[in-house]
């Protein structure tokens, strides 16, 4: 029997199922020789997944719990190009972390555009990524970053701690999701602070059930909330201080709720005229305001951001 990798719970509700080799025509659509390398380097850990749902913490996780190897997410990223420059959660840690001081260390750096930001500000910060790529681009950059690997993440050379930790959009692809709260343990200082970003659950995709490859495994092995996050935090001796949402601006949330009605889909699905779904998007617009002001009065950007800290 499969238990949650927060809570331990066995009681699991199935969400989904997903052919691996399918799910990799989205990857590539034009390019099936990038497809057969995602799944060839699948091979020897899972050509099909299930997604389930804790019925205790709500998690939500993939059976098997089993990570791609760094090889798969070369291929992928180099296909969908997914190192941003920029996130809501960048500005938002980095507004938190002038006004404290102390030094920092980023989980899983990627192409390094948190650690130039942390250096334009004169924070002192360094990094580890399980890319080689990543880190072949944080090295031209003049980063300090170092190659990690998924099986052994933990830096056994750095000699220092650190008052800061961050992982953005690192948590949800682990099969061990409290590996990375153990690495953030063994290079805290005393009064440290972690600081860890996933795809949020009140984002439109997933308020309104939307299929999203990339929120899948086995890009995603898992989908985080406040509870599950206070849950593995007080397991792993971090206590959650604060949650916060990326915030959705009006336009987009009018948007997403007016695409997500079934007045919209089932209209487009009758017509190929752009003018009339405009049209259409236009005529809902009363709906989703007053959506949005009712039962999606929740609905947040793309981000939830989890600051834990040591108690």
């Amino acid at each position: 029997m499969s238990s949650c990798p927060s809570c331990a719970g066995e009681s699991l509700q199935l969400l989904e199922s997903i052919d691996v080799a399918k799910q990799h025509e989205f990857y590539a659509p034009d390019n099936p020789s990038v497809q057969a390398s995602l799944t060839a380097a699948l091979q020897n850990v899972s050509l099909s997944y299930q997604m389930v749902r804790c019925t205790a913490c709500t998690l939500e996780f993939s059976l098997p719990l089993s990570a791609p190897p760094a090889e798969w997410y070369g291929v992928a990223y180099r296909a969908l190009n997914l190192y941003p420059s920029e996130r809501w959660e960048f500005k938002e840690v980095l507004d938190r972390i002038s006004k404290t001081g102390g030094n920092l260390f980023e989980i899983g750096c990627g192409s390094g555009s948190f650690l130039e930001q942390c250096r334009a500000k004169g924070i002192s910060a360094q990094g580890i990524d399980f890319a080689p790529d990543a880190v072949q681009a944080c090295a031209r950059k003049g980063l300090d970053v170092a190659l990690a690997t998924l099986a052994e993440p933990s830096p056994s050379n750095l000699g220092i701690t650190f008052k800061h930790i961050t992982a953005f959009h690192v948590l949800e692809h682990l099969d061990n999701p409290k590996s990375l709260f153990e690495l953030a343990s063994n290079v805290a200082a005393p009064d440290a602070h972690l600081w860890i970003a996933v795809p949020g659950e009140l984002r439109p995709s997933r308020r309104f059930g939307d299929s999203d490859f990339l929120d899948q495994p086995p890009h995603h092995m898992t989908r985080w909330n406040a509870e599950a996050f206070s849950i593995i935090g007080k397991s792993t001796q971090w206590e959650l201080a604060e949650v916060t949402y990326e915030p959705v601006g009006l336009a987009s949330a009018l948007w997403s709720i007016s695409v997500a009605s079934s007045v919209y889909k089932n209209g487009k699905a009758n017509t190929r005229s752009k003018l009339f779904e405009r049209a259409l998007r236009a005529a809902l617009l009363p709906y989703a305001l007053a959506k949005r002001l009712t039962t999606q009065r929740h609905l947040a950007g793309f981000s939830i951001l989890a600051h834990f800290v040591r108690p």
